[in-house]
């Protein structure tokens, strides 16, 4: 993207007022001779962050409140008494990339905030560490810039005008509605935090459908095959989103378990005695060790092997990781 002349980033780390002042500078005017019609006017800025945390270091309510209204590409105005200020941003487009970890979105992100507007225009893309190829990083070729690429996305970013559709595009995105957004045994998410990402599905469809058709083409006419496209990516991605949440935020006596499971294992077994030294200096309250114990052990994070003499459990801990 960097290849393409005056393309418009973002900085990495933003807050409101900034991310306001950006989106004020990344303005655009089409002037339309041909067709004689008045000048288009549109702001459109992309950001880039490899981590969440770098873009907005802490849930911001006001940048997060920016967010979900450039999502939605109506004009955006601000007014400050302070230095009599006066914004009018016409046609804000906003597109976002980044990158974290499951953990740290769910510490990040409050439980409230999944019932709000901005995660319900958020596509989650999930991946396991485990799905990643092995690179040998000392003997991998030399990857050039892929020309074509740069080439398509030049033609794409000169693209402006309505985007039209055909009536199969426009049948096939009603059908998917009145079949309650269910396609061949895929239901939509039922995950409770992703309860108000489903009512924004259809428009992610239609969003989707326009990335298909300017990749196919420059038309701007949405085609059943971008219905298809787009449905899809989207159902890639929904199938793996749940597990997101699987590992759930960490609570203390979920991380004083995981260090036990762990000092068993090191330790072949240990007796109650031991575990309960150990646990001590790792929990509030050390009135809740026996709870943690028996929970370990209904869960099967823990077994008990055999007693010592005095009578006292004996641990293994065979699914430690």
């Amino acid at each position: 993207m960097k290849k393409i002349p005056d393309f418009k980033f973002g900085a990495t780390s933003m807050t409101m007022a900034s991310l306001v002042d950006h989106m004020n500078e990344a303005k655009k005017v089409i002037i339309r001779l041909a067709t004689k019609e008045d000048p288009l006017e549109y702001h459109t800025l992309t950001i880039v962050a490899d981590e969440l945390s770098a873009f907005m270091h802490e849930y911001d309510n006001g940048l997060i409140a920016g967010l979900t209204k450039f999502y939605d590409c109506s004009e955006y105005s601000q007014g400050r008494r302070v230095g009599d200020i006066r914004i009018r941003i016409a046609n804000p487009q906003l597109n976002i990339l980044s990158g974290t970890t499951p953990s740290n979105l769910l510490h990040f992100i409050p439980e409230p905030a999944w019932e709000q507007g901005f995660t319900s225009r958020v596509i989650l893309i999930h991946s396991d560490a485990t799905d990643r190829d092995l690179i040998d990083v000392f003997h991998t070729p030399f990857r050039p810039m892929p020309a074509d690429m740069v080439h398509d996305l030049e033609v794409i970013s000169k693209l402006h005008g309505q985007f039209g559709w055909t009536e199969e595009w426009a049948r096939a995105m009603h059908n998917w509605k009145l079949a309650n957004f269910v396609v061949e045994g895929h239901p939509p998410p039922n995950h409770p935090r992703l309860k108000h990402y489903n009512s924004r599905r259809f428009a992610h469809a239609i969003k989707l459908s326009m990335i298909s058709s300017v990749d196919r083409g420059n038309s701007l006419v949405l085609e059943k095959e971008d219905f298809n496209r787009a449905l899809g990516w989207l159902l890639e991605a929904e199938v793996a989103m749940p597990k997101i949440f699987e590992g759930g935020k960490s609570s203390g006596d979920s991380k004083a378990m995981d260090e036990i499971s762990h000092f068993i294992h090191a330790m072949g077994s240990a007796s109650e005695a031991q575990i309960v030294n150990f646990a001590r200096k790792r929990v509030q309250y050390a009135t809740n060790i026996p709870k943690i114990i028996q929970v370990m052990e209904q869960g099967g994070m823990i077994v008990h092997c055999s007693n010592d003499s005095m009578g006292l459990k004996i641990f293994s801990a065979p699914l430690a990781n």
